[in-house]
Protein backbone atom coordinates (compact mmCIF):
# COMPACT_ATOMS: atom_id res chain seq x y z
CA UNK A 1 0.00 0.00 0.00
CA UNK A 2 2.88 2.49 0.18
CA UNK A 3 3.43 5.45 2.82
CA UNK A 4 0.39 6.99 4.21
CA UNK A 5 -0.08 10.41 5.27
CA UNK A 6 -1.30 10.13 8.71
CA UNK A 7 -0.57 13.13 9.98
CA UNK A 8 -2.88 15.38 7.72
CA UNK A 9 0.17 17.22 5.91
CA UNK A 10 -0.66 19.51 3.21
CA UNK A 11 0.65 19.89 -0.03
CA UNK A 12 0.65 23.20 -2.25
CA UNK A 13 0.57 22.01 -6.03
CA UNK A 14 1.35 24.62 -8.65
CA UNK A 15 1.23 24.75 -12.29
CA UNK A 16 1.90 26.66 -15.25
CA UNK A 17 -1.29 25.06 -17.01
CA UNK A 18 -4.13 22.64 -16.79
CA UNK A 19 -3.63 21.74 -20.88
CA UNK A 20 -3.74 18.12 -21.53
CA UNK A 21 -0.14 18.48 -22.85
CA UNK A 22 2.59 16.51 -21.00
CA UNK A 23 4.00 18.29 -17.91
CA UNK A 24 0.74 18.76 -17.03
CA UNK A 25 -0.77 15.35 -17.22
CA UNK A 26 2.37 13.85 -15.68
CA UNK A 27 1.73 16.27 -12.65
CA UNK A 28 -1.72 14.92 -12.57
CA UNK A 29 -0.68 11.16 -12.61
CA UNK A 30 1.41 12.48 -9.51
CA UNK A 31 -1.61 14.53 -7.88
CA UNK A 32 -3.40 11.37 -7.93
CA UNK A 33 -0.95 9.03 -5.80
CA UNK A 34 -0.53 11.69 -3.11
CA UNK A 35 -4.26 11.50 -3.22
CA UNK A 36 -5.04 8.07 -2.71
CA UNK A 37 -2.33 8.00 0.23
CA UNK A 38 -4.62 10.67 1.93
CA UNK A 39 -2.39 14.03 1.92
CA UNK A 40 -4.66 17.14 1.65
CA UNK A 41 -3.78 19.01 -1.60
CA UNK A 42 -4.71 22.51 -3.40
CA UNK A 43 -3.46 23.81 -6.31
CA UNK A 44 -2.41 27.53 -7.93
CA UNK A 45 -2.36 26.86 -12.33
CA UNK A 46 -1.14 29.86 -14.10
CA UNK A 47 -3.59 29.07 -16.89
CA UNK A 48 -6.99 27.25 -16.90
CA UNK A 49 -7.15 24.29 -19.16
CA UNK A 50 -8.86 20.51 -19.78
CA UNK A 51 -7.62 19.07 -16.90
CA UNK A 52 -9.54 21.27 -14.18
CA UNK A 53 -12.35 18.88 -13.89
CA UNK A 54 -10.51 15.51 -13.43
CA UNK A 55 -8.72 17.61 -10.30
CA UNK A 56 -11.83 18.75 -9.01
CA UNK A 57 -13.25 15.32 -8.87
CA UNK A 58 -11.00 14.81 -6.17
CA UNK A 59 -12.17 17.88 -4.40
CA UNK A 60 -8.79 19.94 -4.92
CA UNK A 61 -9.65 23.35 -4.96
CA UNK A 62 -7.72 25.08 -7.67
CA UNK A 63 -7.21 28.99 -8.24
CA UNK A 64 -6.34 30.16 -11.44
CA UNK A 65 -3.50 33.01 -10.92
CA UNK A 66 -1.16 34.27 -13.83
CA UNK A 67 1.30 35.83 -11.88
CA UNK A 68 2.66 35.90 -8.30
CA UNK A 69 5.14 38.75 -7.65
CA UNK A 70 2.06 41.31 -7.57
CA UNK A 71 0.69 39.42 -4.58
CA UNK A 72 3.70 38.50 -3.16
CA UNK A 73 1.92 39.10 1.04
CA UNK A 74 -1.02 37.23 -0.28
CA UNK A 75 0.63 34.49 -1.80
CA UNK A 76 3.44 34.09 1.64
CA UNK A 77 0.11 34.00 3.91
CA UNK A 78 -1.32 31.29 1.51
CA UNK A 79 1.61 29.09 1.77
CA UNK A 80 2.81 29.32 5.15
CA UNK A 81 -0.42 26.82 6.07
CA UNK A 82 1.16 23.95 3.17
CA UNK A 83 3.90 21.13 4.92
CA UNK A 84 5.44 20.80 1.28
CA UNK A 85 5.57 23.10 -2.30
CA UNK A 86 5.62 21.45 -5.94
CA UNK A 87 6.23 23.55 -8.42
CA UNK A 88 5.77 22.20 -11.91
CA UNK A 89 8.05 23.68 -14.94
CA UNK A 90 10.49 26.31 -15.58
CA UNK A 91 7.58 28.70 -15.74
CA UNK A 92 6.60 28.27 -12.39
CA UNK A 93 9.76 30.47 -11.56
CA UNK A 94 8.38 33.47 -9.65
CA UNK A 95 6.22 31.35 -6.96
CA UNK A 96 10.03 29.96 -6.46
CA UNK A 97 11.65 33.51 -6.15
CA UNK A 98 9.04 33.67 -3.57
CA UNK A 99 9.27 29.94 -1.66
CA UNK A 100 13.44 31.08 -0.99
CA UNK A 101 12.43 33.10 1.65
CA UNK A 102 10.45 30.34 3.39
CA UNK A 103 10.83 27.49 5.60
CA UNK A 104 8.47 25.32 3.37
CA UNK A 105 9.98 22.83 1.66
CA UNK A 106 9.20 22.89 -1.98
CA UNK A 107 10.19 20.49 -5.38
CA UNK A 108 10.62 22.20 -8.29
CA UNK A 109 10.14 19.51 -11.32
CA UNK A 110 11.89 20.91 -14.56
CA UNK A 111 10.62 19.58 -17.87
CA UNK A 112 11.82 22.18 -20.13
CA UNK A 113 14.43 22.37 -22.88
CA UNK A 114 17.63 24.45 -23.50
CA UNK A 115 15.84 26.97 -24.94
CA UNK A 116 13.44 27.59 -22.07
CA UNK A 117 16.16 28.20 -19.63
CA UNK A 118 18.00 30.93 -22.34
CA UNK A 119 14.58 32.74 -22.76
CA UNK A 120 13.92 32.90 -19.17
CA UNK A 121 17.83 33.75 -18.22
CA UNK A 122 17.34 37.27 -16.79
CA UNK A 123 14.42 36.16 -14.59
CA UNK A 124 15.32 32.73 -13.30
CA UNK A 125 16.59 32.34 -9.49
CA UNK A 126 20.27 31.82 -8.83
CA UNK A 127 20.54 27.86 -9.26
CA UNK A 128 23.74 27.66 -7.73
CA UNK A 129 22.81 29.66 -4.74
CA UNK A 130 19.49 28.37 -3.95
CA UNK A 131 18.49 28.12 -0.17
CA UNK A 132 18.30 24.64 0.83
CA UNK A 133 14.31 24.49 1.22
CA UNK A 134 14.02 24.13 -2.73
CA UNK A 135 14.56 20.96 -4.10
CA UNK A 136 15.42 21.06 -8.20
CA UNK A 137 14.93 17.61 -9.86
CA UNK A 138 14.98 16.92 -13.84
CA UNK A 139 12.63 15.11 -15.34
CA UNK A 140 15.46 13.33 -17.28
CA UNK A 141 18.97 13.06 -18.22
CA UNK A 142 18.68 15.62 -20.84
CA UNK A 143 17.30 18.37 -18.66
CA UNK A 144 20.17 17.28 -15.83
CA UNK A 145 22.83 17.68 -18.60
CA UNK A 146 21.25 21.31 -19.74
CA UNK A 147 21.37 22.18 -15.78
CA UNK A 148 25.16 20.91 -15.53
CA UNK A 149 25.59 22.77 -18.98
CA UNK A 150 24.29 26.35 -17.79
CA UNK A 151 24.84 26.02 -14.46
CA UNK A 152 27.57 23.70 -13.45
CA UNK A 153 24.51 22.17 -10.85
CA UNK A 154 23.86 18.80 -10.82
CA UNK A 155 20.63 17.46 -9.98
CA UNK A 156 18.41 14.53 -9.01
CA UNK A 157 16.03 12.69 -12.01
CA UNK A 158 12.66 12.20 -11.37
CA UNK A 159 10.99 10.33 -14.18
CA UNK A 160 7.44 10.69 -14.64
CA UNK A 161 4.89 7.41 -14.62
CA UNK A 162 2.33 6.42 -17.02
CA UNK A 163 -0.04 3.78 -16.92
CA UNK A 164 -2.82 2.17 -19.30
CA UNK A 165 -6.32 3.11 -17.85
CA UNK A 166 -8.62 0.56 -18.10
CA UNK A 167 -11.13 0.03 -20.87
CA UNK A 168 -14.89 -0.54 -20.06
CA UNK A 169 -14.70 -3.32 -23.13
CA UNK A 170 -10.89 -4.02 -24.03
CA UNK A 171 -12.10 -5.75 -27.37
CA UNK A 172 -13.88 -2.72 -28.46
CA UNK A 173 -12.67 -0.47 -30.86
CA UNK A 174 -11.82 3.53 -29.76
CA UNK A 175 -14.36 5.52 -30.60
CA UNK A 176 -14.14 6.65 -34.70
CA UNK A 177 -10.65 4.85 -35.18
CA UNK A 178 -11.13 2.69 -38.23
CA UNK A 179 -9.92 -0.75 -38.67
CA UNK A 180 -6.30 -1.38 -39.05
CA UNK A 181 -5.49 -2.30 -42.46
CA UNK A 182 -4.37 -5.83 -42.58
CA UNK A 183 -0.36 -6.61 -43.91
CA UNK A 184 0.28 -2.59 -43.67
CA UNK A 185 2.62 -1.26 -41.36
CA UNK A 186 1.17 1.79 -39.41
CA UNK A 187 2.83 4.49 -37.82
CA UNK A 188 1.43 6.80 -35.14
CA UNK A 189 2.82 10.51 -34.37
CA UNK A 190 1.19 12.32 -31.63
CA UNK A 191 1.74 16.05 -30.02
CA UNK A 192 1.34 19.79 -30.82
CA UNK A 193 2.23 20.52 -34.40
CA UNK A 194 4.92 22.87 -33.73
CA UNK A 195 9.01 23.03 -35.10
CA UNK A 196 9.71 21.54 -31.42
CA UNK A 197 7.36 18.30 -32.55
CA UNK A 198 9.27 18.52 -36.31
CA UNK A 199 6.00 16.88 -37.56
CA UNK A 200 7.74 19.04 -40.81
CA UNK A 201 10.46 16.49 -40.85
CA UNK A 202 8.03 13.40 -40.52
CA UNK A 203 6.13 15.19 -43.61
CA UNK A 204 9.02 15.18 -45.71
CA UNK A 205 10.38 12.01 -44.80
CA UNK A 206 7.13 10.42 -46.02
CA UNK A 207 7.31 12.24 -49.19
CA UNK A 208 10.62 10.65 -50.09
CA UNK A 209 9.27 7.21 -49.33
CA UNK A 210 9.67 5.08 -52.57
CA UNK A 211 6.11 4.13 -54.31
CA UNK A 212 6.73 0.23 -53.26
CA UNK A 213 7.05 1.19 -49.28
CA UNK A 214 4.22 3.68 -49.49
CA UNK A 215 1.80 1.20 -50.26
CA UNK A 216 2.87 -0.54 -47.10
CA UNK A 217 2.35 1.81 -44.63
CA UNK A 218 -0.44 3.74 -43.16
CA UNK A 219 0.67 7.05 -41.35
CA UNK A 220 -1.80 8.69 -38.76
CA UNK A 221 -1.11 12.13 -37.02
CA UNK A 222 -2.92 13.06 -33.91
CA UNK A 223 -3.05 16.75 -32.79
CA UNK A 224 -4.44 19.89 -31.76
CA UNK A 225 -5.71 21.11 -35.11
CA UNK A 226 -6.43 25.00 -33.69
CA UNK A 227 -3.45 25.76 -32.13
CA UNK A 228 -0.53 25.22 -33.56
CA UNK A 229 2.87 26.43 -35.95
CA UNK A 230 1.38 27.03 -39.04
CA UNK A 231 3.78 26.17 -41.26
CA UNK A 232 4.41 23.28 -39.74
CA UNK A 233 0.68 22.13 -39.42
CA UNK A 234 0.43 23.37 -43.28
CA UNK A 235 2.93 20.87 -43.82
CA UNK A 236 1.17 17.85 -42.51
CA UNK A 237 -2.28 19.08 -43.77
CA UNK A 238 -1.05 19.59 -47.32
CA UNK A 239 0.37 15.51 -47.06
CA UNK A 240 -2.42 14.28 -45.92
CA UNK A 241 -4.47 15.91 -48.94
CA UNK A 242 -2.27 14.26 -51.13
CA UNK A 243 -1.72 11.10 -49.55
CA UNK A 244 -4.13 8.29 -49.75
CA UNK A 245 -2.42 6.84 -46.32
CA UNK A 246 -1.90 9.66 -44.26
CA UNK A 247 -4.50 10.57 -41.89
CA UNK A 248 -5.27 13.46 -39.62
CA UNK A 249 -6.30 12.41 -36.64
CA UNK A 250 -7.11 15.67 -34.60
CA UNK A 251 -6.92 15.59 -30.75
CA UNK A 252 -7.90 13.00 -29.37
CA UNK A 253 -8.70 11.85 -25.18
CA UNK A 254 -5.46 10.14 -23.76
CA UNK A 255 -7.38 6.84 -23.37
CA UNK A 256 -8.44 6.97 -27.33
CA UNK A 257 -4.77 8.13 -27.73
CA UNK A 258 -3.54 4.74 -25.96
CA UNK A 259 -6.14 2.89 -28.22
CA UNK A 260 -4.38 4.27 -31.62
CA UNK A 261 -0.46 3.32 -29.91
CA UNK A 262 -2.23 -0.72 -29.35
CA UNK A 263 -3.28 -0.87 -32.51
CA UNK A 264 -0.26 1.07 -34.57
CA UNK A 265 2.97 -0.49 -35.03
CA UNK A 266 5.21 2.20 -34.13
CA UNK A 267 5.39 5.64 -32.92
CA UNK A 268 7.36 8.25 -34.48
CA UNK A 269 8.38 11.06 -32.64
CA UNK A 270 10.39 12.79 -34.77
CA UNK A 271 11.30 15.85 -32.39
CA UNK A 272 14.05 18.49 -32.90
CA UNK A 273 14.55 18.58 -29.03
CA UNK A 274 12.04 17.09 -26.50
CA UNK A 275 13.24 16.61 -22.87
CA UNK A 276 11.12 13.65 -22.38
CA UNK A 277 8.43 12.82 -24.78
CA UNK A 278 5.32 11.24 -23.00
CA UNK A 279 4.13 9.42 -25.65
CA UNK A 280 7.31 7.65 -26.08
CA UNK A 281 6.76 5.76 -22.59
CA UNK A 282 3.22 5.08 -23.09
CA UNK A 283 3.95 3.85 -26.47
CA UNK A 284 6.76 1.17 -24.65
CA UNK A 285 4.22 0.73 -22.23
CA UNK A 286 2.10 -0.61 -24.82
CA UNK A 287 4.86 -2.89 -25.94
CA UNK A 288 5.32 -0.97 -29.64
CA UNK A 289 7.97 0.46 -31.41
CA UNK A 290 9.61 3.98 -30.42
CA UNK A 291 11.03 5.81 -33.75
CA UNK A 292 12.54 8.49 -32.24
CA UNK A 293 15.13 11.60 -32.81
CA UNK A 294 18.74 10.83 -30.15
CA UNK A 295 18.14 14.11 -28.77
CA UNK A 296 15.11 13.27 -27.48
CA UNK A 297 15.28 12.71 -23.08
CA UNK A 298 14.54 8.85 -23.50
CA UNK A 299 16.93 7.93 -26.30
CA UNK A 300 19.46 8.11 -23.30
CA UNK A 301 18.23 4.79 -22.79
CA UNK A 302 17.26 3.32 -26.18
CA UNK A 303 20.03 1.06 -28.11
CA UNK A 304 19.08 1.70 -31.83
CA UNK A 305 17.59 -1.48 -33.19
CA UNK A 306 17.56 -3.48 -30.01
CA UNK A 307 15.01 -1.96 -27.55
CA UNK A 308 13.67 0.65 -30.01
CA UNK A 309 14.84 3.35 -32.46
CA UNK A 310 16.76 6.61 -32.97
CA UNK A 311 17.89 9.15 -35.70
CA UNK A 312 19.51 12.78 -35.90
CA UNK A 313 17.01 15.37 -35.46
CA UNK A 314 16.13 17.13 -38.94
CA UNK A 315 17.53 14.35 -40.72
CA UNK A 316 14.66 13.39 -43.39
CA UNK A 317 16.86 10.87 -45.04
CA UNK A 318 17.60 8.82 -41.87
CA UNK A 319 14.35 8.79 -40.79
CA UNK A 320 13.05 7.63 -44.08
CA UNK A 321 15.44 4.99 -43.88
CA UNK A 322 14.55 4.01 -40.39
CA UNK A 323 10.49 3.76 -41.38
CA UNK A 324 11.95 1.74 -44.77
CA UNK A 325 13.68 -0.86 -42.18
CA UNK A 326 10.35 -1.33 -40.38
CA UNK A 327 8.03 -1.63 -43.16
CA UNK A 328 10.54 -4.12 -44.43
CA UNK A 329 10.59 -5.74 -40.75
CA UNK A 330 6.55 -5.39 -40.62
CA UNK A 331 5.68 -8.49 -38.32
CA UNK A 332 8.91 -9.43 -36.97
CA UNK A 333 9.80 -6.57 -34.67
CA UNK A 334 7.97 -7.55 -31.58
CA UNK A 335 11.32 -8.48 -29.71
CA UNK A 336 12.29 -4.90 -30.38
CA UNK A 337 9.28 -3.85 -28.85
CA UNK A 338 9.12 -6.50 -25.90
CA UNK A 339 12.62 -5.18 -25.07
CA UNK A 340 10.93 -1.49 -24.72
CA UNK A 341 8.79 -2.44 -22.67
CA UNK A 342 11.74 -3.64 -20.41
CA UNK A 343 12.69 0.34 -20.33
CA UNK A 344 8.69 1.64 -19.88
CA UNK A 345 8.93 -0.98 -16.82
CA UNK A 346 12.44 -0.18 -15.56
CA UNK A 347 11.74 3.48 -15.01
CA UNK A 348 8.32 4.88 -15.99
CA UNK A 349 5.86 2.70 -14.44
CA UNK A 350 3.41 3.94 -12.71
CA UNK A 351 4.63 1.46 -9.73
CA UNK A 352 8.05 2.80 -9.98
CA UNK A 353 6.98 6.48 -9.93
CA UNK A 354 5.00 6.39 -6.91
CA UNK A 355 7.55 4.61 -5.12
CA UNK A 356 10.01 7.64 -5.67
CA UNK A 357 7.81 10.35 -5.03
CA UNK A 358 6.05 8.34 -2.08
CA UNK A 359 9.81 8.26 -1.03
CA UNK A 360 10.35 12.39 -1.61
CA UNK A 361 7.36 12.74 0.78
CA UNK A 362 9.12 10.62 3.64
CA UNK A 363 12.03 13.06 2.75
CA UNK A 364 10.52 16.30 3.20
CA UNK A 365 7.67 15.63 4.92
CA UNK A 366 8.74 12.51 7.72
CA UNK A 367 6.36 10.15 6.11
Amino acid sequence: MGIQNTDNKKILVITHQLSRTGAPIVLLDMIRVYWRHGYQMEMIAMLDGELRGEIENMGIPIKVQEHFMDRVDEFLSYAEKFDFVIANTLVTFEAIHLLKYMKVPALWWLHEGRQYFEYFTKVLPDFRNLPPNIHVYSVGHYVQRIMEELYGVRTEILHFGVAMPALEDEGSQAQGEPEMPEGKACFLTAGTYSKVKAQDVLAEAIRRLPEEYLVRAEFFFCGNEKMYDEAVFTSVRRLCTEYANVTMLGQLPRRETLAWMRRCDCLIAPSRIDPMPTVAAEVMMAGKLCLCTDVCGIAHYIEDGVNGFTFPPEDVDALAEKIKFIIDGHGHLEDVGKAGHDIYESYFSMEVFEKNILGLAAQYLGG
